[in-house]
């Protein structure tokens, strides 16, 4: 019995290096405890001078070092395992945040680049529509009948209205496809 818990010992010695001193401690006081019942175990069933109640408590009480030995162990081994769990978790997080900020960083460098393309390209778009109004408007002047002056000025009045309030939509609604998908990363 007593060398099966000398070589537990030399097992376990690499768990227990990594615990805290306090749980090291109690350990050895354990351990000390149990070998310790052990030998005297083995001197005194050797002894017939014992009667069955003495073996008995001898028994019980070996039965309960062992067990809180055992215990301790179970404990020790759990602490270590929760302890380089935790580590992975810190780690994962860490990897996990350092990623995120990586992709948004890049989302917002790409929603930066795409929101200056369009914004040029419909800048772009606006001023070839407004030279392309103001020579028509020109040639409104042209016109001699009153009417058709009134109903064409009209006309391109409205064109103009219409086409600068869609490109106020058009980037009205690129802004909220961005801002959009800001609230669903926030959520997630």
């Amino acid at each position: 019995m007593n060398k099966d818990l000398r070589s537990d010992k030399a097992k376990i010695s690499d768990c227990l290096e990594k615990l805290p001193q306090e749980a090291i401690n109690q350990g050895k006081s354990n351990e000390q405890l149990v070998l310790r019942t052990l030998e005297d175990y083995d001197r005194k069933i050797m002894s017939l001078f014992y009667d069955r109640k003495k073996r008995a408590l001898v028994r019980d009480q070996l039965l309960a070092e062992l067990k809180l030995g055992f215990e301790h162990r179970r404990k020790a081994l759990d602490m270590v395992l929760e302890t380089r769990l935790q580590s992975v978790r810190e780690a994962c997080n860490h990897l996990l945040v350092t990623e995120k900020t990586k992709l948004r960083q890049q989302w917002l460098e790409f929603f930066g680049h795409m929101y200056q393309q369009v914004a040029r390209q419909l800048d772009a778009l606006t001023t070839e529509f407004l030279d392309n109004v103001d020579q028509q408007f020109q040639r409104v002047d042209q016109y001699k009948t009153k009417c058709i002056k009134e109903r064409e000025q009209k006309r391109l009045e409205r064109s103009v209205d219409d086409f600068l309030e869609t490109v106020e939509q058009l980037l009205e609604e690129f802004r909220h496809i961005v801002s959009e998908n800001i609230e669903h990363n926030r959520l997630s």
